[in-house]
């Protein structure tokens, strides 16, 4: 018979006792990501704990322009129950500005004191704590504020737009719905779908709401895709281009057009995009011959085609035709090909306002 000290069962027993001590020691503080909204100057403040915790991530949102993107974004530790932060600069910059947040359900942001000239104030005051049924609620009216801009602003093109170019905004309008489905693709990812609970044999299926509709990043995306939307109809076109091709041009989405005149009447041409991120960007680059380049007729716009080549992609989709054409202060492009990339979400495709080259 064994005695109790033969060491597999010491061992045995110490893995027993060591168990029942650490079921008794406090389970490792959660914290949270926390959310807050300043009513007043239509700011969102959200704390993101790092490394467990001890540190966190500060980041404000305005919101005073519906679908705002201006972010403000700090780090600091949390001690004491105050988080002392600064901004988030390049490595080997100075941080500037160090500041104190104190509270819970209301959270106040000063300076740290004994600092000469501190920056930034416009982080700083009150903001209370929101429930995520309210920011999904915020988020929501955030978005129907932004269609109501671009629909007041759209309305406004009639008395500040050339008369030339009015015409555009109508145009604009009918390709919003389609431009603003293809940013969304690549700007806001669904979250995974949950488990659905099962339900009684008996029970009638219920119309679920899509998943989208619940999530406050979608409205968020929605709202900021929006925002893009009337920032550039709110431009105001120059009337100096006189339908000239030379120029730098834009979509307002990431889109982006450089057309130079050579002296024999060539058009160098170089289409770049951007589209949410640098995994949907392209760049296209080619020329339009002097006999392709047509001159505006009466109310018809000038017109420009060409066949340009993009490198790196398959066969199939290395031969691009691109047709422009100009009108007042605007440039539409239009591209076709037998097969897109495969992956690629980004596009050309759309209406650019026209700014004069730049002066050395």
């Amino acid at each position: 018979m064994k005695s109790f000290s033969s060491p597999s069962v010491v061992f045995v027993l110490l893995a027993l006792g060591l168990g029942a001590a650490a079921s008794r020691l406090p389970a490792a503080e959660v914290v949270p990501t926390l959310h807050y909204y300043d009513e007043v100057g239509f700011r969102h403040l959200t704390l993101q704990p790092l490394n467990g915790g001890s540190q966190m991530e500060v980041r404000v949102r305005w919101a005073s322009d519906p679908g705002g993107s201006g972010v403000w974004l700090g780090q600091g530790t949390r001690k004491d129950g105050q988080i002392v932060f600064a901004a988030v600069v390049e490595e080997g910059q100075d941080r500037g500005t160090y500041f104190v947040a104190k509270g819970e359900g209301k959270l106040e942001i000063e300076y740290k004191p004994g600092q000469k000239m501190p920056q930034d104030p416009g982080i700083l005051g009150a903001y209370r704590r929101v429930s995520d049924e309210k920011r999904l609620q915020l988020t929501r009216k955030e978005f129907q504020a932004a269609e109501d801009r671009l629909a007041a602003t759209l309305k406004t093109v009639r008395t500040t737009w050339p008369s030339e170019d009015k015409a555009v905004a109508a145009d604009w309008k009918a390709r919003w719905p389609a431009l603003r489905e293809r940013w969304m693709k690549i700007a806001y990812q669904p979250p995974a779908p949950s488990k659905p609970e099962p339900k009684p044999a008996l029970m009638p299926p219920t119309k679920e709401r899509p998943a989208a509709e619940a999530d406050v990043d979608y409205w968020l995306k929605l709202a900021q895709t929006t925002a893009m939307g009337y920032y550039f109809m709110q431009q105001i076109p120059d009337g100096k281009s006189q339908g000239t091709w030379a120029g730098d041009y834009n979509d307002g989405f990431g889109g982006s057009v450089s057309i130079r005149t050579s002296p024999d009447g060539r058009l160098r041409v170089s289409l770049n995009c951007t589209r949410g991120n640098e995994l949907q960007g392209a760049d296209l680059q080619g020329a339009v011959p002097p006999e392709a380049v047509k001159a505006r007729k009466g109310a018809e716009p000038a017109t420009a085609e060409a066949v340009f080549e993009e490198p790196n992609v398959v066969e199939a989709a290395k031969d691009v035709r691109v047709i422009l054409k100009r009108k007042g202060a605007f440039l539409w492009v239009e591209t076709q090909r037998k097969q897109e990339p495969a992956g690629r979400l980004a596009w050309f495709d759309g209406i650019y306002i026209w700014m004069p080259v730049p002066t050395e």
